[in-house]
Formats: structure tokens, sequence, C-alpha cells
């Protein structure tokens, strides 16, 4: 039997929503769709196909304007955190955020995981054995963290709460979680319904608001510091690929098009619909 319980606050209270694409609690206002995926189907999902025609046109040709984004989520990190021992992230992809990172804390201990092997091979050959395709939450470690990171990936989680549960009981006292993804709350997802870009399960299948992230977190043991809503660097190309390529019959005019958009090519955009959230992890 289908089970239509909210996810994050456990209501009843919940409804079917965009032709039956999500499901959406009436009390935290989460959304997301009813799928039971196993690791293998997922790791099918994020091959490398994903990286580079699927999701994202090429994510390793948009190395620059990633690292732009990350460089700014450090600066607001080092705020928190003026030297790191031991750092985490969850969903590390190709290692750019590593790179980034290293530059502000070259002496960190980094350790990355990723469901896509295709990324963790190009990671480790470039940045040397600091990531694994292993499922994380298989993992028996002996580490503790002082940050944690999950840069638009707690979307993609089947279970996030399981992956917050354990990175909480990782983390040192005092530790924080940082984290991005979409507002399924604001303003712009709220008036486009069912044609918010970021619905696109079985990539995305956790939709948070405010209440339902907050919620999440006290359930496993951090606390938010903070909710921001920074400008996010998107390559031209990208914006492009988005608008008239990705999942359509796209014309000779649109290819050709896309073609001659320099690689390179980005612009600041900010449509409040992405949060940069900062948890500390709550102590007894």
């Amino acid at each position: 039997m289908e089970n239509t319980e909210c996810p994050i606050c456990n209501s009843k209270e919940t409804k079917r929503i965009f032709d039956d694409t999500l499901l959406k609690c009436q009390n935290c206002g989460h959304g997301w769709a009813n799928l039971q995926l196993d690791h293998a189907y997922l790791q099918d999902l994020y091959a490398e196909n994903y990286f580079k025609g699927e999701e994202y046109a090429d994510y390793l040709a948009d190395k620059e304007i990633l690292q732009l984004n990350f460089a700014k989520r450090v600066k607001q990190i080092k705020k928190q955190h003026h030297a790191l021992q031991n750092a985490l992230e969850i969903g590390c992809a190709y290692g750019f955020f590593f790179e980034t990172l290293k530059k502000c804390y070259p002496n960190t201990h980094y350790e990355g995981y990723d469901i896509s092997q295709d990324a963790i091979q190009y990671a480790n050959q470039h940045y040397g054995p600091h990531f694994s395709a292993e499922n994380y939450l298989e993992v028996s470690n002996a580490q503790t963290y002082d940050a944690v990171f999950m840069w638009d990936v707690i979307e993609h989680l089947s279970d996030p709460g399981a992956f917050l549960a354990k990175a909480q009981k990782e983390c040192k006292p005092g530790a924080l979680l940082y984290l991005t993804t979409g507002d399924f709350g604001a303003l712009l997802p709220r008036l486009q319904g069912k044609k918010w870009r970021m619905i696109h399960p079985p990539t995305h299948l956790h939709y948070f608001t405010k209440k339902s992230m907050t919620a999440l977190l006290n359930k496993h043991g951090f606390e938010p510091v903070f909710y921001q809503y920074p400008p996010v660097y998107r390559s031209l190309g990208l914006i492009y690929f988005a608008l008239f390529i990705l999942n359509k019959k796209p014309s000779r005019f649109h290819q050709w098009m896309y073609r001659q958009i320099p690689k390179a090519a980005a612009i600041p955009i900010n449509t409040r619909d992405i949060f940069f959230v900062g948890a500390k992890k709550i102590t007894a």
C-alpha cells in the first residue's frame, strides 16, 4: 500500500499535486515524489550521461563557474570556521568543491562521497585519493568532522533523514552542516507550479520549505544558524540548454545557438528559490 504520510513531519494531511507528480504536506509544505529507489537504480541514474547532457549540459566544462559559487560559500564558511581539521562532503561529484576548499584550508583532512563512479574516478585522478563511490550510509567510519557539506544533493536522496542522522553522529560537538537546495515555499515555485525548473523526479525526490527543512534538521540533531539566498553564477550555455534543449526535441537553430555560447560566459542570477543553510550540531 502506498504511504502518503509526510516523510518530514509525519502528518497524514497530504495531497497529490501536479498531476500526481508529487505529494505535498499540508502541515510543513514539504513536497516529495513517492518513489522507492534502490542504490543500484540510483547508480545507473547518476552515470556519466547525467553530467553530460541529461541534467547538466556539460558539468566539467562549467568547472570555473561552479567554483565561483563554491568560493562565495567558502567565504561564509570562513566566518564560522577559522580552521577546519576534518571535513566531509556528501555528493562531491567531480571534486571541484574540494579544490576550492583546499585553497582556504590547505591542512584540512577531507573525505568526499558520491554515487557516481565516473565522477569519483575523475576526482581521484585529478585531486588525490580523497573520494569514494561507496554508499555513505554503509560506511563504517571512526572519523569525526568539524563540518559537513551537501551542495545541491539533499533533494536527490531517497531518505535524507538517514544521511543527516549518520552525519550528526560523526560530527564533533559544535560542528556545522552546510547545504543548498531549492526552496519549495518561495515565490517562484508557487507561481510556476509544476513548471518550476527544479521539479524533475526521479532525480529530484524532495522539495523543501524553510519549515520542512528546519523540522528535518531538528529531528536529526541540528539547529539552523542561518538561511541565506545568495545569487548564483550560472553558465549562459547551461541556461540556454535548460530553456531550449533539455527534455525537448531541439531545432537545428537552437543546437547551433548553443554551440556559439562561450563556455566561460556566466552571469549572477538570484531568483530567491535556492537557499543556503548553515546548521549547528545540537549538544545535550
